[in-house]
């Protein structure tokens, strides 16, 4: 008589292809402009398994902004105009979908300052959101460093480094504070698993390291104080995470890492 060998305390079951195929569908739906169609609404499992595509993701939306600067270099364009066509590709590409997070977060944050009585002695409207103008500034920010840059190379690693672990940093604070009843990302999303969490840590590593090499710890080490930094000031605001958290803390370390690697450089 055989015996039955025991099961195992652990058993890890690889995602099949069709659900793979879902997450990364629902990732790119949030974070880039395209638009995958589902025959039925994903569950809401494979919604939160899905944010492990997202240092993937950020590190594609890089290259493509790499891409550009490097075909608009070599049509002998200058340094400002190369970076300025990356910054309004990326835009293009992730429907400036972070940046308007940042300007709500922004606003909400200026909106108790703003109103008429607090303005000024005038008791004046003002007409200029202050989520605008901190577009602005972070667009300037993001163009300044991309043309400072030393060469086409490392404008590559640095967008790819920047855009996967400003990505993979929005998992973990996902997974790390409430979701805000009532937002709608924080609503779809919920908290990642924490496997997915340290996946998605993993492979932003792996491409900081792949691309970068040199100064990776470094830069990486910045860029998740500032998210960090984000995540406690904007937290203490708001009590949990929503969309316009996540869309900060994503272009606060990106443009963190541009800086910090202009002045490693």
């Amino acid at each position: 008589m055989t015996e039955t060998p025991p099961e195992p305390a652990v058993t890890v079951k690889p995602p099949s292809p069709e659900n793979m195929g879902a997450e990364l569908s629902i990732a790119l739906n949030y974070l880039t402009r395209f638009n995958f169609s589902f025959k039925e609404a994903p569950r809401p499992r494979l919604i939160r398994r899905s944010m492990v595509w997202f240092p993937l993701i950020g590190a594609a939306i890089g290259l493509c902004g790499g891409l550009i600067d490097w075909i608009m270099t070599a049509m002998r364009m200058p340094a400002v105009i190369t970076a300025t066509a990356a910054v309004v590709g990326m835009l293009f590409f992730t429907r400036a979908l972070h940046e308007q997070e940042f300007a709500s977060l922004i606003d909400h944050y200026g909106s108790g300052k703003d109103r008429p009585e607090t303005v000024g002695w005038l008791k004046e409207e003002r007409s200029v959101r202050s989520g605008t103008l901190g577009i602005i500034i972070i667009i300037i920010l993001k163009i300044g460093a991309i043309a400072s840059l030393a060469d086409n190379a490392l404008v590559f690693q640095t967008l790819i480094v920047a855009g996967a672990w400003s990505r993979a940093l929005m998992v973990v604070a996902a997974a790390w504070l409430r979701p805000i009843a009532g937002d709608p990302v924080a609503d779809h999303f919920q908290q990642p698993p924490a496997v997915r969490v340290v996946i998605a840590l993993a492979v932003g590593v792996l491409i900081a390291y792949a691309a970068l090499d040199e100064d990776t710890a470094t830069t990486l080490t910045a860029g998740s104080l500032a998210g960090l930094i984000v995540a406690l000031v904007a937290a203490n605001h708001l009590r949990g995470y929503n969309g316009a958290l996540l869309g900060t803390l994503q272009q606060v370390v990106e443009v963190t890492i541009l800086g910090v690697i202009l002045a490693l450089q």
